[in-house]
């Protein structure tokens, strides 16, 4: 999983969890401050029962009473409504039947003995569960009565419930906004860390391919924009290491490659008797200084050339030519060295081959260091299989061969500079090689702007592909 990826979901599930928390907690805030609210609201019902109640007291007028009762039990959530003496005898009712009663319930009778509010919950023969609250009502300080209202607790629970639906789609309408926010908010927040990261990655893979020039642009003012700073600086201190390293390189070559000349020069000359008749064992020793200075020889070559590319300082000779003509001259040039092991080299070229723009010098190069390679790597009675096809733009030459095979891991590894494939050395006979040759190769398919590639299978071999563009202006072709 990606780290954006990772980084959103994290960000989101915290948002989520907040989120939860707090509508809950307002919630169940909301729903305590309504029955809070309720309970106020009915408090204040009672309230207006007592003042109307000691109007009646002092003006005598029932009427005034009973009309306010009247108005009271318009209120579905009210069941009933009256007014006692303070002997409990009923004054006032919304039964009327009930008037000029004592009232003897428990609840009436312990009304009548409190002197503040009291609120019992019951429930009543009907099966309702009623909460009644009963007010002493006070004239000049003197007990003269009680008001007493029954709410319907079936209502008061139906008003709460509907309330408490309405608030939490409220709040669960606010907490999708805020979620969708917050969603945006992560992912834009992932997005102004991510951005670096992907691009102090980027330099790293440029970097690791060699390219160190690669200049990482960040304009974050915190620790991301710290680390690239670094990173840049990395890269300065890496390309003025390899400037150093191209420039001993470069100069060592070409200190070795004057004296070098001159020892191979002198053993050509002991060859052709320049200081007499050699023995036996003089040409053995001989031909294996001979030996070893041509390999010398060829890594310096091999050393130099890395460097010119390196330096962006190979030069390409481009022309028409015949891919087949200079294919079949090198596969002779090895016919003696694939006998030897009895090796079968196959070759497989497709008619009308159209002539390609390249470097004549340049692709012999590249054929020699593929078809070596077969050879070396190609155990005896093994096939060797060198294929040419017209692929549209481009000439696509294949070198194939029947050897050990080269590790999915490492596919890529071998056309690196000094990478060869693990436990090959100790393998293959002769010279092992310096493992140069394929990143050699494939900087000069690079510079023809083509392509190259392997495709191997441990054990059954390797086959390594690569196209070069064809002639612009192609108007013959070759046989």
């Amino acid at each position: 999983m990606k780290l954006k990826v990772k980084f959103s979901l994290s960000a989101t599930l915290l948002v989520v969890f907040i989120l939860l928390g707090v509508s809950v907690c307002f919630f169940l805030a909301e729903r305590r401050h309504l029955i809070n609210q309720i309970k106020e609201n009915q408090i204040n019902i009672v309230d207006g029962l007592v003042l109307v109640s000691k109007e009646y007291l002092i003006t005598k007028d029932q009427i005034l009473l009973l009309n306010y009762i009247n108005f009271l039990v318009r209120n579905k959530r009210i069941i009933y409504v009256l007014f006692t003496n303070p002997q409990g005898k009923i004054l006032a009712h919304t039964n009327i039947q009930r008037l000029e009663e004592k009232d003897k319930t428990p609840i009436g009778l312990k009304a009548i003995k409190t002197n503040k509010l009291l609120i019992q919950s019951y429930q009543n023969k009907k099966g309702k569960r009623i909460s009644d609250y009963a007010l002493p009502v006070f004239v000049e300080n003197k007990k003269l009565g009680v008001a007493r209202i029954g709410f319907s607790q079936h209502e008061l629970n139906k008003m709460m419930k509907k309330t408490v639906t309405q608030t939490g789609k409220r709040i669960f309408a606010i907490a999708f906004v805020v979620l969708i926010i917050g969603i945006f908010g992560s992912l834009i927040l992932a997005q102004t860390l991510i951005g670096p990261i992907k691009k102090l990655v980027y330099g790293a893979k440029m970097i690791g391919r060699g390219k160190l020039n690669t200049v990482i642009k960040v304009n974050n003012k915190d620790e991301l924009g710290s680390l690239a700073k670094e990173f840049n600086l990395m890269a300065r201190q890496l390309k003025e290491l390899d400037h150093m390293k191209q420039d001993f390189v470069s100069g060592v070559t070409h200190e070795l490659r004057s004296p070098l000349t001159s020892i191979m020069m002198y053993i050509d000359l002991f060859f052709k008797g320049a200081t007499g008749e050699l023995n036996e064992k003089q040409k053995k020793f001989l031909n294996i200084m001979k030996n070893s200075s041509k390999r010398l020889n060829s890594f310096i070559n091999d050393l130099l050339d890395i460097a010119k590319i390196e330096r962006g300082k190979m030069e390409l000779v481009k022309e028409p030519l015949n891919i087949t003509t200079i294919l079949r001259e090198t596969i002779q040039l090895f016919t003696v060295q694939a006998d030897e092991k009895n090796i079968i080299i196959v070759t497989k070229i497709q008619e009308n081959i159209p002539v390609i723009s390249a470097d004549q010098n340049k692709i012999r190069q590249i054929l020699n260091n593929l078809l070596s390679n077969a050879i070396k790597f190609t155990p005896e009675k093994g096939t060797i299989t060198v294929e040419v096809k017209n692929n549209g733009e481009y000439v696509q030459v294949s070198v194939g061969d029947t050897g050990m095979g080269v590790p999915p891991d490492d596919l890529e590894k071998i056309f690196n500079k000094f990478e060869q494939v693990k436990g090959v050395r100790n393998r293959i006979a002769g010279s092992k090689g310096t493992g140069l040759g394929l990143a050699i190769v494939k900087a000069i398919v690079q510079l023809h702007k083509g392509d190259i590639w392997v495709e191997s299978i441990m054990g059954k071999g390797s086959t390594f592909y690569f196209t070069l563009p064809k002639e612009e202006n192609d108007s013959f072709d070759f046989c």
